[in-house]
């Protein structure tokens, strides 16, 4: 269909791409979001599947065609809602698309958008409303007018203007293990990025962008993570993140990309990712650590002074939230931050340097994945976690407006330049529920629970309802769900529309206890969900942001952490009480006289006794992990970080003897999820990373220029 044709009060206009409200308001789409709109109306009233849709639009290309599909969707409902409240594009979940009303063709341009039950509805009008409706006729009419003005005037200028342009995606890496971290040099001639493939560690590795045949080149060498590279404004250094893969510790390292050398710079003090930025003239290596007692978690390494240590710069606002994330703008006026309150809240702040205060730039988001400035200084591009999806957003900081810019997968965007193009990686990566059968004399193999485009987090098992609990957006939000044993029979407890994190069971089934951050609100709650009502209860703890949480041994209390201790809320009084004072970060308690409970990273397994008294039942270099074991049979289950792998083993708390069961690929579980135990199948219970993948992408994107 090239002739203009009607969508309830909206006249379309395939061949100038223009879409035209009754009031003379048009907009100009392009091209492949119209052939879109075009294939919809030509398959009215039938449901359109996605692959239908790359089929006719992108030629069946599905690796382009998936992006720039949803990009076209979304295109195509930000100009509708400009022009309408009317409904157009009605989305049928997990199917496809569909229009929602019917298409019509006018005969003549008088009646274009006077549809003939907009007709006799007018003939039935007392003389007033006649008067009205002659009156709306007229602005209608001269509404029309106006589009097919804009319309002749399109076409007139039509050879002057320049084409609409698409996005359009480059890949660098070829999904071998995780390519992350992209980083351009300030000549924009070299790509540096962090690559672990599989049962490897990650190192550097460099790809000339001025020369598309040659292969990336490697960097670094050795058992060390290597991680978030940075260029020096001399395009010729790289820092980086060094950790030790077993123990986690951290330098701050510094390379030529010439001559390979390596000078270590400072301890970093992080178990995880290090996020640094160099300040606009050079001098100073800004990066993001512990958060102290004063609310200072930013720290600055003088690179012109071979004798500096870091040193810690005050903080003067939002103090009590750590910094996470950091980049100085285009210009050095500002500092743009991600301060992190906890799992389920972390927002980006835009400092002042000269002043120190700060203007926060997002409200309610989760987990930012990665940021970066515009070269025009007025928007920031960043990542975040929307239920399950890894989205991204286009921030403009003056008008306090956020737009979508890309719907799946993006992650760490890095280097925006002044032709519209991104930098960023792709992560693949959707957890899955697996298992661990421990029946069997040989322990041969994780085996999955799930396999499916909906992410499947934190499981936990009731022994008295031989069911699962676990997290999952298969409803488009973050819920919390129960299934059997199987994963059948799968049934969505919550409809918070909101986050959610760590659902356990009770001992007697009764309740489900979990953390949930409502869409309205800023911190999070200690939620008590009964199963069989499907009440829930807020447990008043007086904190604002929960860790890991469990039971009881007689389900009595819910055991929660917060702020590097452990501590317990009654169900029926209602009572806090502090638990430790010395760390803990994730406890289980089995019976009357045994909690076990462990530190955070490298700090080992601990046993709180009934008098107060801990005692150390192994080592941090034996036991490595923050929440990924538990306790059943009389035996404690845990997963241990090695060189380029994991290992699943078992203390036996009556002999005090570890046995090692099965080694993994790193890439085959997650460290930081949780584990349980199903006594009816004897397996253990993992959250699974099943297609581990990412790769270095640069996108153009027209809303970038």
């Amino acid at each position: 269909m090239q002739q203009p044709f009607n969508l309830a009060e909206l006249l379309v206009n395939p061949l100038e791409l223009t879409i035209c409200n009754q009031v003379g308001l048009q907009l100009s789409i392009q091209q492949k979001p119209m052939e879109v709109l075009l294939f919809l109306v030509a398959q009215y009233p039938a449901m359109v599947t996605r692959q239908q849709l790359i089929d006719a639009v992108w030629a069946g290309n599905a690796y382009v065609g998936e992006k720039a599909l949803t990009n076209a969707i979304w295109q195509l409902r930000h100009a509708l809602q400009q022009l309408t409240d009317t409904e157009i594009i009605s989305t049928i979940r997990k199917k496809g698309y569909r229009l929602a009303l019917a298409p019509s063709v006018p005969s003549d341009t008088s009646s274009l958008l006077l549809t003939p039950a907009a007709s006799l509805h007018l003939a039935s009008h007392t003389k007033q409303e006649k008067q009205s409706a002659i009156r709306l006729s007229s602005q209608i009419k001269w509404g029309i007018f106006a589009c097919l003005f804009l319309t002749y005037l399109v076409v007139f200028y039509h050879w002057q203007l320049p084409q609409p342009k698409e996005i359009a995606i480059t890949t660098y890496t070829k999904g071998i293990g995780r390519a992350v971290f992209p980083t351009v040099s300030p000549n924009e001639r070299y790509l540096a990025f962090s690559w672990r493939k599989f049962e490897a560690v990650s190192d550097l590795y460099l790809i000339d962008l001025q020369d598309a045949e040659a292969p990336p080149r490697q960097l670094t060498f050795g058992p060390d993570e290597k991680s978030r590279p940075s260029w020096g404004h001399d395009n010729r250094h790289l820092f980086y993140s060094s950790q030790t893969a077993i123990y986690g510790e951290c330098l701050i390292m510094k390379l030529d990309v010439i001559t390979l050398e390596t000078t270590a710079l400072a301890s970093c003090n992080r178990h995880g990712t290090l996020y640094m930025d160099l300040s606009p003239d050079g001098r100073y290596l800004v990066f993001s650590g512990s958060l102290q007692e004063d609310g200072s978690s930013l720290y600055r390494l003088d690179l012109q002074n071979a004798e500096a240590e870091p040193e810690a710069l005050p903080c003067q606002q939002n103090c009590q939230y750590r910094i996470r994330d950091l980049a100085f703008s285009p210009d050095g006026r500002y500092l743009a931050l991600t301060r992190r309150a906890h799992r389920l809240s972390e927002e980006i702040y835009i400092q002042d340097l000269q002043t120190g205060e700060e203007q926060r730039l997002t409200h309610g988001e989760e987990d930012i994945l990665g940021f970066t400035w515009h070269p025009d200084g007025e928007r920031l591009i960043y990542s975040a976690l929307k239920h399950g999806k890894r989205q991204g957003f286009i921030t403009h900081i003056k008008q306090q407006a956020t737009q979508l810019l890309a719907d799946d997968n993006f992650s760490w965007p890095s280097h925006v330049n002044a032709a519209g193009e991104v930098f960023y990686h792709s992560s693949r990566s959707v957890p899955q529920l697996g298992f661990l059968p421990l029946e069997q004399q040989v322990i041969g193999a994780v085996f999955p629970l799930t396999a499916a485009e909906a992410r499947y987090e934190a499981p936990d098992y009731s022994e008295a309802l031989h069911a699962l609990v676990y997290v999952s957006n298969e409803s488009g939000y973050t819920e919390i769900w129960r299934a059997d044993v199987k994963m059948e029979q799968r049934e969505q407890l919550t409809r918070l529309f909101g986050m959610v994190k760590y659902p356990q069971w009770s001992n007697d089934g009764r309740y489900i206890a979990f953390i949930g951050r409502l869409p309205a609100e800023e911190y999070d709650k200690l939620m008590l969900l009964e199963v069989k009502t499907g009440r829930l209860t807020h447990l008043p703890t007086d904190v604002r942001w929960h860790g890991q949480i469990s039971w009881w041994f007689d389900d009595s209390a819910v055991i929660f952490a917060h702020d590097g201790d452990l501590f317990s809320i009654g169900i029926e009084n209602k009572q806090v009480q502090q638990l430790t004072t010395r760390g803990g970060v994730w406890a289980q308690m089995p019976d009357a006289d045994h909690f076990y409970f462990s530190k955070g990273r490298n700090k080992g397994l601990w046993q709180l006794l009934p008098n107060g008294q801990e005692i150390q039942l192994l080592s941090g270099k034996v036991f490595s992990s923050r929440t990924a074991w538990t306790v059943a049979n009389n035996r404690i289950y845990f997963l241990q970080q090695k060189p380029g792998q994991l290992l699943v083993s078992y203390y036996d708390v009556e002999r005090q003897e570890i046995k090692d069961l099965i080694l993994l690929p790193p890439d085959q579980l997650r460290l930081q999820s949780v584990m349980s135990f199903d006594t009816k199948n004897q397996r253990l219970l993992f959250e699974l990373s099943m297609l581990p993948r990412a790769d270095i992408e640069k996108m153009y994107h027209p809303q970038l220029e």
